[in-house]
């Protein structure tokens, strides 16, 4: 397949990777793979990579996302889990494509982390720069018409530093979502030509 599938399935496995490491956080008040959130966080401070892996850091940055794409794509599961985590992808086109017609916010949004690039970049995805996401998605994407609905268990969902990751990562799945688009990505193409787009996966996948 051409390249641009590679980037497409790139940006796909990042919104799948930011919505898996939500819903475990939710359910498990864990961070399922902790290279994965700190790849995740950092795509949202990529303002000039070369090419659409090194906004991860490489396609190592998209591991746990692709295989569990890679998964989705297969459709062997349907355990509620995987179906939420599909509603959740599903979302995540309705609030980006709301954000993307806001340019007054998204002025904001890309102003303020410009301004927290110093941050990550020092300290990494610490609690501080989580609590500075958590307020930039309060003031931002909270505001939009279209809402994101996350499942767990209530007292892990009450935890301000699980609230606050949960608040980055739907950040860094909207910027995924952007990506996705930026690079050719069509939400109709994954269901016409899905045996393809899962064929080219599994290759990357085996790769990581």
């Amino acid at each position: 397949m051409p390249q641009d599938t590679d980037d497409q399935l790139i940006a796909m496995a990042g919104m799948t990777q930011a919505v898996q490491l939500i819903q475990t956080l939710a359910y498990e008040g864990r961070v399922a793979d902790s290279q994965a959130l700190e790849a995740s966080i950092g795509s949202l401070f990529a303002f000039d990579a070369p090419d659409t892996a090194s906004i991860y850091g490489g396609l190592s940055g998209v591991r746990f996302g692709m295989r569990r794409l890679t998964e989705l794509l297969a459709g062997k599961s349907r355990e509620p889990r995987d179906l939420e985590l599909t509603r959740y992808l599903v979302t995540l086109f309705a609030v980006t494509k709301a954000f993307r017609r806001d340019d007054d916010m998204a002025g904001k949004l890309f102003s303020r982390l410009e301004e927290l690039k110093p941050a990550f970049d020092q300290h990494g995805a610490d609690s501080g720069l989580m609590a500075d996401l958590n307020n930039l998605y309060r003031s931002t994407l909270s505001n939009l018409p279209q809402k994101f609905v996350i499942n767990g268990e209530k007292h892990h969902l009450e935890d301000m530093a699980i609230s606050s990751s949960v608040r980055g990562l739907l950040l860094a799945g909207v910027r995924a979502t952007i990506l996705f688009d930026q690079v050719g990505g069509r939400r109709w193409r994954l269901l016409f030509q899905r045996g393809k787009y899962l064929a080219r996966a599994e290759e990357l996948a085996r790769r990581l």
